[in-house]
């Protein structure tokens, strides 16, 4: 790992390809995330004292009713700044849930469930369905977060190498699943709490009381991960490999074949044993506490959408995990005292850190976006011109897709990028009347089949460190000509299983569809 900024800078390896490096340039211009949003925050308040002095109007979503914007750099806005400057943090809406969550399953990330879950799920899958298992397991093991990668991409090739196939196109496959496949998932992630907090932030620019969960994508990511497994397969086995093997066969890998068998020890086995008995008990609690018809975990009608148990599956999150972690860290011997247990909590939110420190300016933005008004105006005005200008339905999600996914090469963090289209698109498509939880669900789209392309990603680098330890020659170039059938596939697909999905009217999550109802 220490290498991968020595090799990743080397003048020889940008050469490769002009895109490549223009895309580098241009990426590396752009400040830092936190920076970026204190220039936002910056320029909201000059706009507003613009848009106030020029007397400016925005307007009211609901009634039409006119209201000037509000100044930032009057007395009344300064005021506010200084008065809310903690408030406007604190009650940021994924701060509180993303600390909870990380909380629960960095537990059990730290001792070592996700990784050996991981590694058996690839190393002892029949060769046959070895490329699928391992586009289910990177595409699901974006709950382990960035371990996925460093896990997934050096196993891979290891075990695609000891049975006889490209280790760079294991590499390469796994790059995709962890990549390419990140915002799909068949378990609720840090990233599902994350994204649903700043999307109702957002929507509350427009409808005070709107609420967005983290599963209100669930139906759509969860069937999607069986689609790109479907699409990833086809294009490793069908392409990727093909053209490896003719230009990087075999025989010119510089490791020697290992073996693939990864067993586990007599602890392991015994701490996932106890784990799937946890889970079973866990699903048995659950379903007492929500099943009775006079359950409090129910609405008024005795339904479940919209429902406090919906509202509720953050701590349930927190909990199972919690459980896990600490019944495999027992039996593997990371937890022998129940002092550990709050330790090893405290190691998995220093991850955080960095999240925390971006949450502080966008927090400020977000809420400066929507004290002045702009946020409306934004909202107004731009529903106003994309119905004049007849962009609706299945236009309307191809092109907000590929914006997404062009804006990912450049700002490859997810919060991030969220965090600057959430309070602009949607406000204005709720004036359309989309559901916020589906411009989310077209946001992760384009959020995730870009990122393998990217040389502005951390991991585009690992990825290439990892697959010049079977090739040393390898270059950035020959890195993107492999990962860029596999994001144009799943950018296709996934798309179109997207449009598909809306045509058949189905739910992208409990109770929500593509139009508010």
């Amino acid at each position: 790992m220490e290498n991968v900024k020595e090799i990743s800078t080397k003048p020889e390896t940008i050469k490769d390809n002009r895109f490549l490096a223009w895309v580098e340039r241009t990426g590396n211009k752009l400040p830092h995330p936190f920076l970026l949003f204190v220039y936002l925050a910056v320029g909201v308040m000059l706009i507003s004292a613009i848009f106030n002095y020029l007397g400016v109007n925005t307007y009211n979503p609901k009634t039409a009713e006119a209201t000037p914007i509000k100044s930032l750099l009057s007395g009344e806005g300064i005021a506010y700044m200084f008065t809310n400057f903690v408030k406007n943090f604190v009650n940021f809406p994924p701060l509180g849930t993303i600390i909870t969550v990380m909380l629960g399953i960095g537990l059990a990330e730290r001792v070592g469930l996700l990784s050996t879950l991981l590694t058996q799920t690839v190393a002892k899958a029949p060769r046959h369905l070895l490329t699928f298992c391992v586009f289910l397991a990177g595409i699901c093991g974006s709950i382990a977060s960035d371990a996925n990668y460093l896990i997934l991409i050096p196993l891979v090739a290891m075990v695609f190498h000891s049975v006889g196939r490209n280790p760079l196109a294991g590499a390469a496959a796994a790059y995709a699943a962890a990549g390419a496949g990140f915002d799909a998932s068949l378990f609720v992630t840090v990233g599902d709490a994350l994204f649903a907090g700043i999307a109702t932030d957002a929507a509350r620019i427009i409808d005070p009381d709107a609420y967005v969960s983290a599963v209100d994508n669930y139906y759509f990511v969860a069937s999607s991960v069986f689609v790109l497994a479907i699409v990833g397969t086809l294009v490793i086995d069908k392409i990727v490999e093909p053209r490896l093997n003719k230009l990087h066969p075999l025989s010119t890998m510089v490791k020697e074949k290992p073996t693939a068998d990864i067993n586990m020890t007599k602890e392991e086995k015994v701490g996932l044993k106890r784990v799937v008995l946890f889970t079973l008990g866990y699903m048995v609690f659950v379903a007492a506490l929500v099943l009775p018809e006079t359950s409090s975990l129910r609405n008024e009608e005795g339904g479940l959408i919209p429902s406090p148990f919906l509202k509720s599956l953050v701590p349930f999150m927190f909990f199972y995990f919690l459980g896990i972690g600490i019944t495999y860290g027992k039996a593997v011997g990371k937890i022998s005292k129940v002092e550990d247990i709050p330790a090893l909590m405290a190691e998995s939110v220093k991850t955080l850190a960095t999240t925390l420190v971006l949450f502080l300016a966008i927090a400020q933005f977000i809420a400066y976006f929507k004290w002045t008004g702009i946020g409306n105006l934004v909202a107004y005005e731009g529903a106003q011109f994309l119905q004049s200008a007849g962009v609706d339905g299945y236009l309307l999600i191809i092109g907000f897709i590929l914006i997404a996914c062009i804006c990912n090469i450049f700002m490859t963090s997810g919060s991030a990028q969220f965090a600057l289209f959430a309070p602009i698109f949607i406000p204005m498509l709720m004036q359309l009347n989309i559901e916020p939880a589906f411009t989310l669900a077209m946001f992760r789209i384009g959020d995730s089949v870009t990122n393998i392309i990217s040389p502005m990603s951390p991991y585009f680098s690992v990825a290439l460190v990892y697959m010049q330890s079977y090739k040393p020659d390898l270059r950035i170039g020959t890195l993107m000509a492999t990962m860029l059938p596999l994001a144009i596939g799943f950018l296709v697909f996934w798309t179109a299983f997207l449009l598909l999905w809306t045509g058949l009217g189905l739910d992208v999550g409990p109770g929500v569809s593509m139009y508010i109802n």
